[in-house]
């Protein structure tokens, strides 16, 4: 942020005071006696501030003004004169100045006007900032997957990322919605507004309603003042409901109502309030089961589901499992401790577990283990039992073997059980078997080679 500051002046006794007043202050200043040097100046230098007079010897500071804001809108421009008419100070606003100042002036009064300007640019710059950090880090990067459903599922989020439409994302508990509902926001054209999200599980009944759609001073006991709703917080931004099949069946009547009418109404108000909101929601629970039982409102459902995404558990993308483990292990790191490595047999493990917590259970995983065993390359041992299970332990070998032979006997009877109960599940068919272990369908071969498994054994008939 610049704090160069450019000072128009013709009395040379004034812009010298103002001049050696904010340098002391820690600016940095510039001092031009005519329009045509302060234009010369401002084509050369874009300062944060310009402090102009309004009459000066070729001209009116008018025009300094005018070369100022079409250089950068983000240059503060100060009129000063000491002939004020209420035409001039009118038409200096009109054209953009921050400020009127009437000369003779307090220089106190001065340098208060310039600390604030650049305490609100500071402000500004620090808000861009936190913005671009907030959306680089709900994109779809931070979305790991590249099997078949993971591409469905981007292309789906691209889609439908600038429309207004409402999206109802469907998955288990840990799959990652609201990370999806983050960055259909943050990558679509209303990024610029906000993102408001709101668990409707963790809220008491009696209060969502007063924190959906707001309340009016005396609307009931402990209202003490008015207060604004998520929906107006969230109007031409997004509103994201998470939990959406815990919404008792009063709340789903306005909500339904708010999404027709695209108007809203605090508790306890009788004016409505027009809002412009895009409605992401999301739910671990099976809606179609509460269609049926008459939980959940039909046309509701259908007015939130007009974009349906489902997310697949972990348990259907296995080939995503070796992508998501790497890139926490390199989120943990970060290079500040030395990162932790998956050896093959654990990660052979990590791939053929069911995954019941999906990526937040993996996620947990890698970040308990980058504490704990940071620096350390991840044996089957390192991983809990209940990951491991009886499955995957390791099985007892005869007394008298060498290591070499007893670990060859143990990798094999394991190869054996892995290899085998994936041709089972997918019919004998190898280029699926070897997807859903995530393994190269030429490693997956070769195993079958060395061990004399035949995929025939496991085509159905």
């Amino acid at each position: 942020m610049s704090r160069a500051i450019l000072i128009v002046e013709d009395d040379q006794n004034l812009s010298g005071v103002l001049s050696r007043v904010l340098t002391r202050e820690g600016y940095e200043v510039a001092v031009s006696n005519t329009v045509r040097e302060g234009v010369e100046h401002l084509q050369k230098e874009t300062p944060g501030i310009v402090l102009t007079d309004i009459y000066l010897p070729d001209g009116k500071g008018i025009e300094v003004l005018e070369c100022a804001r079409t250089i950068s809108k983000e240059i503060d421009v100060i009129v000063m004169t000491a002939n004020a008419t209420v035409e001039s100070a009118i038409e200096a606003m009109k054209k953009g100045a921050h400020d009127y100042l009437l000369k003779p002036f307090q220089v106190d009064e001065l340098t208060h006007h310039v600390r604030k300007i650049f305490e609100r640019k500071a402000l500004i710059a620090e808000n861009l900032y936190l913005k671009e950090r907030i959306k680089s880090r709900c994109t779809y990067s931070d979305i790991v997957g590249k099997s078949s459903k993971m591409r469905e599922l981007f292309s789906v989020m691209e889609n439908v990322a600038n429309t207004r439409s409402s999206v109802l994302i469907q998955g288990e508990s840990g799959t990652g919605k609201e990370l999806i509902a983050r960055a259909i926001h943050f990558t679509g054209n209303r990024s610029e507004k906000m993102f408001v999200p709101i668990n409707c599980s963790a809220i008491p009944e009696n209060l969502l309603e007063s924190e959906l759609f707001g309340h009016v001073k005396g609307a009931y006991t402990g209202a003490t003042e008015n207060k604004r709703g998520l929906f107006e917080y969230a109007d031409q931004g997004t509103l994201f409901l998470d939990e959406i099949g815990d919404l008792s069946a009063a709340l789903q009547s306005k909500l339904l109502r708010a999404l027709e009418d695209g108007r809203i109404r605090r508790v306890g108000d009788y004016k409505e309030i027009e809002v412009d909101v895009r409605i992401v929601a999301a739910t671990n629970k099976d809606l179609a089961t509460l269609l049926k039982e008459g939980i959940f409102r039909e046309d509701l459902f259908f007015r939130l589901a007009v974009i349906p995404i489902m997310v697949p558990p972990l348990r259907e993308r296995k080939e995503d499992i070796k992508l998501l483990a790497e890139h926490f292990v390199s989120f943990y790191s970060d290079g500040k401790v030395p990162a932790i490595r998956f050896g093959k047999e654990a990660m052979e493990i990590l791939v053929q577990y069911p995954w019941p917590g999906n990526v937040r259970e993996l996620k947990n995983l890698t970040e308990r283990l980058s504490i704990l065993k940071a620096g350390k390359t991840i044996a089957p041992g390192d991983l809990p039992k209940d990951l491991v299970g009886e499955d995957h332990m390791v099985p007892s070998v005869e007394a008298g073997l060498s290591y070499q032979e007893a670990r060859n006997r143990v990798l094999e009877q394991f190869h054996r059980k892995i290899i085998g109960d994936a041709l089972k599940e997918n019919g004998g068919n190898v280029s699926r078997a070897s997807e859903s272990l995530g393994v190269d369908r030429g490693n997956f071969q070769r195993l079958m080679r060395r061990y004399g498994i035949q995929s025939a054994e496991f085509r159905d008939e």
